[in-house]
C-alpha cells in the first residue's frame, strides 16, 4: 500500500465510501425487493407517501435522477396501479404524480428507510451517526463547488 493510500487518507477514505455504497445498495435492493418494486419506485414513493401530488421533475430530484428516467419509473408505478398523473391545478402545462389507494396502502406494509438500516448499523451509536453524516456532508459540499481542472 502506497503513503497515498493510508487508512484515513482521502484516497482511503474515497475508496471506503465506494465500498460502503456498493453496500448499501445491496442491503436496499434485497429490502425493498420483497416490496416487489425496485429500488428506485420505493423512493418515488417514499417520497410521494411524505407529500402526495408532486411534479415528476420535484420526484427526479428526490431521486437525483433525469427527469427522462423518472418518466420511466412513473410510467412502470402506474402500470402497477401505485400512482396516477392528475393536471396540475393551477399550470395546465404541468402534471401533478398522486398515489392512488393501493399505493398509499402499501406504505403501511412496506419497510421504513429506518427500518432497512437499523439491522445493518446497529453497531454505530447515535452521536457516531450523527457526526459520520455532517462528515459526509461536508464533503458532499467540497465535491460540489469543486470545478474539473481546480487544484488545491
Amino acid at each position: 500500500m502506497t503513503d497515498e493510500y493510508q487508512a484515513g487518507s482521502l484516497p482511503d477514505v474515497f475508496r471506503l465510501v465506494e465500498q460502503l455504497h456498493k453496500k448499501l445498495m445491496h442491503v436496499r435492493r434485497e429490502t425493498v425487493r420483497q416490496t416487489g418494486l425496485t429500488p428506485p419506485q420505493y423512493a418515488t414513493l417514499t417520497q410521494l407517501w411524505e407529500l402526495d401530488g408532486q411534479p415528476p421533475k420535484d420526484l427526479a430530484a428526490g431521486n437525483a435522477c433525469t427527469p427522462a428516467t423518472m418518466t420511466t419509473i412513473i410510467d412502470g408505478l402506474e402500470r402497477k396501479s401505485l400512482v396516477t398523473r392528475k393536471p396540475h391545478p393551477s399550470d395546465r402545462r404541468s402534471l401533478l404524480v398522486h398515489l392512488t389507494q393501493d399505493g398509499a396502502k402499501l406504505r403501511g406494509s412496506s419497510p421504513t428507510v429506518g427500518e432497512m438500516f437499523r439491522g445493518c448499523c446497529s453497531g454505530l451509536a447515535p452521536d457516531e451517526s450523527q457526526n459520520l453524516a455532517g462528515l459526509l456532508a461536508k464533503l458532499d459540499a467540497a465535491l460540489s463547488a469543486w470545478q474539473p481542472g481546480e487544484q488545491t
